[in-house]
């Protein structure tokens, strides 16, 4: 058994306890003394209470004995007239069951609230008739209908609930979907250059020992240049039905665009906008395969629109790059105070989530959050190769 489970349990227990308790003291004679109470009535109480630990399971069964249990007791035992556990049931009904059936469970509630209004009026002196029936017809009445518009307040607000979190599943799907189609065709683009560049080297490489009349070499080249043209057609095939435009990449579109040298450029770009960033450099610049560099700039990218999107501008902001031996450790914070957030129309917050499943593609590693004196940090760890030339 977990642990919620047995919450529930307890929880089950407390509410059919207290409210056979509530029940006997406040709709019955127990404290008047074993005359006026006999013993029996108190387990004929408990008994009809137990049903109660079904209610979820089978709301309506449920109901119904609580209906014949309160009808039976307030036609029979003058000692008692059942309320609470009737209530109890009328409520889970409306919370569980349709609108119909919950009207149909309020109306039928009606019967026992009415005998029991009569039992009241039956001791009441004659000039007093009519106010004791009207007094406990709406007392009861009250209790029955409140109930049953807390139990349709209840199923409401948990369909809410349920609504909000499958559109925010469905956001959050559909937000990653976009950033894979977006990350496939980054790949496209560096894969087919990749392999483009690898076929014509091979191909080449293949005609000048061919001419030197280096057969075996010759036919291992050839192979190459086989598996690389199969390889760049396959890879067209499959990834271009990803292309949003559903369009293949041209020729001249398949030299990535976006990497950490034009980095001084998207500066540039979030300078003119009122946001005063400036970027620090430690260690000795390496080589970054294309996939890591686009990473790199991406998280750049979308760092700095978070910025202006919810720290405002005026909020300085620093790159921070950190070249090591063998990965470049990139950050970028901004100072912001400290303040409440501040839900914006078009802050999804799923371009933080893109980027964690984008530098994991790399096999980088991705950490993003508040900062204790207040400002954000987005921070990653990208994979290096040789030192870049001078």
């Amino acid at each position: 058994m977990t642990s919620a489970q047995g919450w529930v349990r307890w929880r089950d227990l407390l509410v059919v306890a207290g409210g056979c308790a509530l029940d006997l003291v406040g709709f019955s004679k127990v404290l008047s003394g074993p005359g006026e109470f006999p013993a029996w009535v108190a387990g004929y109480a408990v008994a009809g209470f137990a049903a109660l630990f079904w209610r979820r399971r089978a709301p309506l069964v449920v109901f119904a004995v609580l209906w014949v249990h309160a009808v039976i007791a307030a036609v029979a035992i003058p000692s008692y007239g059942p309320v609470v556990g009737l209530v109890i049931a009328l409520f889970t009904v409306a919370n569980q069951a349709s609108r119909a059936t919950g009207v149909w469970a309020l109306a039928i509630s009606l019967v026992p609230t009415v005998i029991l209004a009569a039992g009241e009026v039956a001791g009441a002196p004659p000039e007093l008739v009519f106010s004791v029936l009207a007094a406990s017809l709406t007392l009861l009445s009250l209790v029955n209908a409140g109930a049953w518009s807390l139990g349709r307040w209840a199923r409401a607000h948990h369909e809410q609930l349920d609504l909000l979190e499958q559109q925010r599943l469905r956001a959050a799907q559909e937000a990653l979907t976009a950033e894979r189609t977006r990350i496939a065709r980054d790949l496209h683009d560096i894969v087919s250059h990749s392999v483009g560049v690898m076929t014509l080297q091979a191909a080449g490489a293949r005609r000048v020992l061919a001419a030197g009349k280096q057969d075996r070499a010759a036919q291992a080249l050839a192979d190459i240049e086989g598996a690389g043209t199969q390889a760049l057609v396959e890879l067209r095939r499959m990834l271009g039905v990803l292309r949003v435009d559903g369009q293949q990449a041209d020729d001249a579109e398949t030299q990535p665009r976006d990497g950490l040298d034009e980095l001084d450029a998207l500066v540039q770009r979030v300078l003119a906008a009122g946001v005063p960033v400036r970027v620090v450099r430690h260690g000795l610049p390496r080589a970054l395969d294309l996939g890591a560099d686009l990473s790199a700039y991406r998280t750049v990218q979308e760092a700095l629109t978070n910025v202006v999107k919810h720290a405002g501008t005026g909020v300085p902001t620093v790159i921070e790059l950190r070249w090591a031996d063998d990965e470049l450790q990139l950050s970028i914070t901004n100072d912001a105070p400290s303040r409440p957030l501040e839900i914006r129309p078009h802050a999804s917050g799923y371009g933080l989530m893109g980027l964690n499943e984008r530098v994991a593609a790399v096999g980088g590693r991705f950490t993003a959050g508040p900062l204790p004196d207040g400002g954000f940090r987005v921070a990653v760890t990208l994979p290096v190769g040789a030192p870049v030339a001078a």
